[in-house]
C-alpha cells in the first residue's frame, strides 16, 4: 500500500514515524509542500493521498487521482470544505476527514480568548510597553461568571466548550438546529439564534463551513448582540464577514473578538511572512487592534490533536483501501 502524504509539517513527523512502525506494509511518500496542479505527479504510483489542506486545487488534480487509481483523499482535519466531495464521489473517490480529534483544544481556546478579551489584557500589555501602570476605566473588566454565554452550535466543540465556560461559572445557553441531550447537562437551548444575540454577554461560533452559513455572521448579526459583548470565533473563516466585523469593533458594540480564523487565511496560514511583502491590510487591521485577539488558526494546536490527527487520517486511509470504506468517510 502506498500514499502520499502533503503538507508535513515537523511537529507531525514523529507520529507518522510511529505509525509507520505500527503499520510496516504501508509505504508513504512525505511532502512539505501542498497538492496543486503543479505538483500532482505525485501521486502517481499511489492509492490514497493525505491531506492538510488549505488551499483548494482545480478538478485537473482530481481527474488525475481517478486516472492513478487514487481511492482516498484523507483529510487531517476535521473541516473538509474546500474539497469538490460531489465530483470526488463521481469519480469513485473516499473522502475522509478526524472529526474528534480533540474537542476540547479548541473549546479551551475560545474560552482563554474569553478570558483575555473580558480581562483586556492585550490593552493592558500595551499601557505597560509604555510605562503607564495607571487602573482606568479602558481596563477594568468584568468577571467571566458574571457574563451569559451564548453557543452557536453545540456539536463536540460547542458541548465542550459549554462545560468549560459553565466549570467557570457562567450561566450558558445555546442554539442548534439539532439540540443534543448531552448538551443540556451544560447549557439552556433557545428557540432562535437571533435569542442567543439578544441574551448572551459572549457569543462562541461553532458551526461548520456550509454554503448557507457562508458569512452568517454579518452586519445585521452584531446589530442584535448586546453592546460592549465579546464575539469569539474558532470554527471557519468564511462564516464571518469581516468587514462588518471590523465595523462592529469601531462602533463599540463590541468590547472585543477573538478569531482564531480569518476568511481569506488560505494564503497565508501556516506560513512564515516575517521577512516578506505582507499585502493584506484586511487581515493586518485585525493583527493590530488592541480589541482584536488574532490567532493564526491555532485553536486545534495541542500535542493531542496533533496525534490524534495523523493517526486519525492514516487509519482512514488505511480502512478505505483495504475494506472499500471508513466510519470518517463524509461523501
Amino acid at each position: 500500500m502506498k500514499l502520499a502524504l502533503f503538507n508535513l509539517r515537523e511537529d507531525e513527523r514523529k507520529y507518522v514515524t510511529d505509525w509507520l512502525k505500527e503499520n510496516p506494509e504501508v509505504e508513504i511518500d512525505l511532502h512539505e509542500g501542498e497538492l496543486q496542479v503543479e505538483t500532482m505527479h505525485l501521486l502517481d504510483g499511489k492509492q490514497g493521498a493525505v491531506m492538510f489542506q488549505n488551499r483548494p486545487f482545480a478538478k485537473e488534480v482530481y481527474d488525475y487521482m481517478k486516472e492513478q487509481g487514487v481511492k482516498v483523499i484523507a483529510n487531517r482535519m476535521a473541516g473538509f470544505d474546500i474539497y469538490e466531495i460531489d465530483y470526488m464521489r463521481e469519480l469513485g473517490i473516499a473522502m475522509t476527514n478526524v472529526p474528534r480529534y480533540s474537542p476540547n483544544a479548541i473549546a479551551e481556546h475560545a474560552v482563554t480568548a474569553t478570558l483575555y478579551i473580558s480581562r483586556n489584557i492585550k490593552k493592558i500589555l500595551n499601557n505597560v510597553e509604555k510605562h503607564d501602570f495607571t487602573w482606568n476605566k479602558d481596563i477594568i473588566s468584568r468577571e467571566l461568571r458574571t457574563l451569559k454565554v451564548g453557543i452557536i452550535g453545540t456539536g463536540n466543540i460547542g458541548r465542550q466548550a459549554a462545560k468549560l465556560y459553565k466549570g467557570l461559572g457562567c450561566e450558558v445557553i445555546g442554539y442548534d438546529l439539532y439540540p443534543s441531550e448531552l448538551a443540556k447537562e451544560f447549557l439552556t437551548y433557545v428557540d432562535t439564534v437571533d435569542d442567543v444575540l439578544k441574551e448572551a454577554d459572549v457569543i462562541s461560533l461553532h458551526v461548520p463551513a456550509t454554503k448557507e452559513y457562508h458569512h452568517m455572521v454579518n452586519d445585521e448579526f452584531f446589530a442584535k448582540m448586546k453592546d460592549n459583548s465579546i464575539f469569539i470565533n474558532a470554527a471557519r473563516g468564511v462564516l464571518v464577514d469581516t468587514k462588518a466585523l471590523l465595523r462592529a469593533l469601531d462602533s463599540g458594540k463590541l468590547l472585543g473578538a477573538g478569531i482564531d480564523v480569518y476568511e481569506f487565511e488560505g494564503n497565508y496560514v501556516p506560513k512564515d511572512f516575517s521577512n516578506k511583502d505582507f499585502d493584506d491590510d484586511l487581515m493586518q487591521q485585525l493583527i493590530d487592534r488592541d480589541d482584536v485577539l488574532y490567532t493564526p488558526h491555532t485553536a486545534f494546536y495541542t500535542e493531542t490533536a496533533v496525534y490524534n490527527l495523523v493517526y486519525g487520517a492514516l487509519n482512514a486511509a488505511k480502512e478505505v483501501i483495504t475494506t472499500g470504506t471508513s466510519p470518517n468517510v463524509v461523501n
